[in-house]
């Protein structure tokens, strides 16, 4: 939690400077791909877009106090114009600039306030859930890659689509089904991730056309039950990552989580019971 709150501090420290993900992660001492990760299961938005509704907030207290010109707030808090910290502003407060300094009505506002320890005492006050920690033999999976931007990531609709695929794989062991997550590229300001579907198999001898392989390593997991509508997912996993992991006798081993399915369970249903297997070892 240390590193994470240091990302927090950071981004409160360079709030009116040009700052990407990459220098917020480097905060916390994780890698990129990890930080975003972590940062979006525990606070609830992805890095940037934390870094921007702080901005907003922080340019909405300043029109309530009349400072500056209206362009002036863009450009001190890292809008490129006029038109862009409109844009953002209206699609977060649902009113211009123009609009909220005239009514200078702060509780038409929902303001994204700075993550703090007392956020996270709340959290880790929530009702339990003890996981099972195994150690998982290494897993041979076939499987379909999807690209996806922090935000954009829809699992019910990839699994949909990936389940008449699942017959063209002739070596299939049992009927589990793995949800990968992964790092696929890193540009100035953003980090791309790819979310596989894939089951588990004998061998890499005889891959579908369009399909990728992966190896899942034998490692210790800390494995968390989910059951109910796919839409709760966030909270299991701010409990994971906010109560459980900093109060337990381990710690996060920066390796591929995923998701199990079980075979009784649908993966693109929206009640389905899931498996989180989170790799950790011991402090």
């Amino acid at each position: 939690m240390e590193r994470i709150f240091r990302s927090i501090d950071y981004i409160e420290r360079n709030m009116f400077e040009p700052i990407d993900i990459h220098d917020i992660a480097k905060a916390s001492n994780y890698s990129t791909y990890h930080f975003c990760r972590i940062f979006r299961s525990l606070v609830g938005d992805a890095p940037k877009e934390y870094l921007r509704k702080r901005r907003l907030t922080i340019a909405a207290e300043r029109l309530a106090k009349g400072e500056n010109s209206i362009l002036d707030i863009a450009l001190g808090c890292q809008f490129d114009s006029h038109s862009s910290f409109t844009r953002s502003f209206k699609q977060l407060f649902k009113i211009t600039p123009e609009q909220y300094r005239e009514k200078t009505d702060p509780f038409r506002l929902i303001y994204k306030d700075q993550f703090s320890p007392h956020m996270l005492h709340h959290l880790q006050n929530r009702l339990a859930m003890e996981p099972e920690i195994v150690t998982r033999s290494e897993a041979k999976v076939i499987g379909i890659a999807r690209q996806y931007q922090e935000d954009d990531l829809n699992i019910e609709t990839l699994w949909s689509a990936f389940r008449p695929e699942v017959r063209q794989i002739a070596n299939r062991v049992g009927h589990d089904a793995f949800g990968i997550y992964e790092e696929y590229h890193e540009s100035e300001n953003d980090v791309g991730f790819s979310y596989i579907c894939s089951v588990e198999v004998t061998d890499f001898d005889d891959v579908p056309g369009g399909m990728i392989t992966r190896i899942i390593p034998e490692h210790l997991y800390a494995a968390f039950r989910h059951e109910g509508p796919i839409s709760y997912l966030p909270e299991t996993l701010k409990y994971i990552w906010g109560s459980w992991l900093p109060k337990s006798d381990y710690q996060y081993a920066e390796k591929p989580d995923f998701e199990l399915y079980a075979s009784s369970t649908q993966p693109e249903k929206p009640d389905k019971t899931l498996f989180l297997y989170i790799p950790v070892s011991k402090k």
